[in-house]
């Protein structure tokens, strides 16, 4: 069909500025400055959130999604109770969960695909999304054993976290729900990004959900609704939860004093 000069270039126009708009543009709130921020910066309105930002009722409300990271390349802070439980309530769309420190490889064509394509996932859900890097991963669980206060996105444990815990330091594997991952898409598996050595064994996850495995077989990767990332058959009565954050917290005061003295 032909068009005439006018209604073509106008046609043309349109569709330009269509293309010009990112498809990904979301309004970011991050727990944390590092990588991550510059990478989701690009066509993203970033904004670096405070403790206290999060413990304000109702502030999380104007944002598509939240991402807990740490600064720079350290171990990150914990949130506080009230801020914990500000971020789970306003968590209702897609999860993804980095096991590892995972931004410090930002800047590989692979690490990047994966972080470029997870926050597609989580802002393509039909609620508020949420995406977690090392501290951030281990903190969504129920319990931990670096003693942060436990958002409770996932109905599960993260053990103490440390250099090469829960096989970190090892290649990744896909698994078959990463195989037909969008997230996976366009980074080589197996993978063994270089900088990427710290981590913690996590259980309770959905397996269903695990899209890639540290060669050891501990979850890497996990990437779902909020309302489908635990484990539907393994979910711990509350008296269990609390005898396993007492001894995750004695752990993990142990291994940092193992730390100290180590320095």
């Amino acid at each position: 069909m032909k068009l005439t000069n006018v209604a073509g270039m106008a046609l043309i126009a349109a569709l330009s500025l269509g293309a010009a708009a990112p498809a990904s543009a979301a309004n970011l709130a991050i727990f944390g400055d590092n990588n991550i921020a510059s990478l989701y910066g690009v066509g993203n309105t970033v904004t670096i959130v405070s403790d206290g930002q999060l413990s304000t009722a109702g502030f999380l409300s104007g944002f598509d999604a939240f991402v807990y990271t740490r600064d720079g390349f350290g171990f990150g802070n914990g949130l506080s109770i009230t801020a914990a439980a500000n971020v789970k309530a306003f968590v209702t769309g897609n999860v993804v969960l980095f096991n590892g420190d995972f931004q410090d490889d930002i800047g590989t064509a692979g690490t990047d695909a994966l972080f470029t394509n997870a926050l597609s996932f989580v802002l393509g859900g039909m609620g508020k999304g949420y995406l977690g890097e090392y501290i951030g991963a281990f903190s969504a669980y129920a319990a931990n054993g670096d003693g942060y206060n436990p958002i409770g996105l996932v109905n599960g444990s993260s053990g103490p976290s440390g250099f090469a815990e829960g096989g970190s330091d090892l290649a990744i594997n896909l698994t078959v729900a990463g195989m037909a991952s969008s997230i996976t898409a366009g980074t080589p598996f197996p993978y063994n990004p270089d900088a990427v050595e710290f981590g913690a064994t996590l259980t309770g996850e959905n397996p269903a959900k695990v899209l890639a495995r540290f060669a050891n077989g501990n979850a890497a990767i996990i990437a779902s609704g909020v309302d489908q990332i635990s484990d539907p058959g393994a979910i711990p009565e509350p008296e269990t939860w609390a005898l396993m954050i007492s001894g995750f917290g004695m752990a993990g005061a142990m291994l940092r004093r193992r730390r100290m003295v180590a320095t």
